[in-house]
């Protein structure tokens, strides 16, 4: 068997919405397979932050396995990604059907303070939750703008329209 044609056969990429952010490969888990702790319980989302993880993730994917296995290979490998500042970045869905995305990315000193587990953030920085509509996706921004406060907040919009804010 391969994760490409089980677990992992219904995928779709987002394209990072500013360069020094990865891209977000978004796996649709089966109904089978999906549940508690999956991104609206069914999707686990992968993040790439060069070509080559992109092509090491797909060979992954594609190698044949007695076993089915956890699409994991790259969730607890550090991040190459450094910030000082929290970044929230939204990502649109590339096609209909697919939910919004937020990425956060949490400097270090912001992961240490937190109770979370070494696999609540994912590549030791990174936090993704999905949302199924823009207004959603806008009232969580909201709400963490308000609790970051105002003097935290930088906004950056890379096109019109409701996608691709950082």
């Amino acid at each position: 068997m391969r994760l490409i044609d089980q677990l992992a056969a219904t995928r779709i990429y987002y394209p990072r919405p500013l360069p020094s952010l990865p891209e977000i490969l978004l796996i649709d888990i089966p109904p089978t397979l999906a549940g508690e702790g999956l991104a609206l319980g069914r999707y686990y989302p992968v993040i790439l932050e060069s070509l080559a993880e992109m092509h090491e993730f797909e060979t992954f994917l594609c190698e044949q396995r007695t076993d089915l296995v956890s699409p994991s290979l790259l969730a607890r490998r550090p991040s190459s990604l450094r910030a000082d500042n929290i970044i929230f970045a939204r990502y649109s869905p590339p096609a209909p059907g697919w939910p919004w995305l937020q990425l956060g990315c949490w400097p270090i000193r912001y992961t240490m303070m937190t109770a979370f587990t070494p696999d609540g953030f994912a590549r030791g920085v990174y936090t993704v939750d999905a949302f199924e509509s823009a207004a959603e996706i806008k009232a969580a921004e909201g709400r963490l703008l308000a609790a970051l406060g105002p003097h935290e907040a930088r906004y950056v919009q890379t096109q019109a329209g409701d996608g691709g804010h950082a």
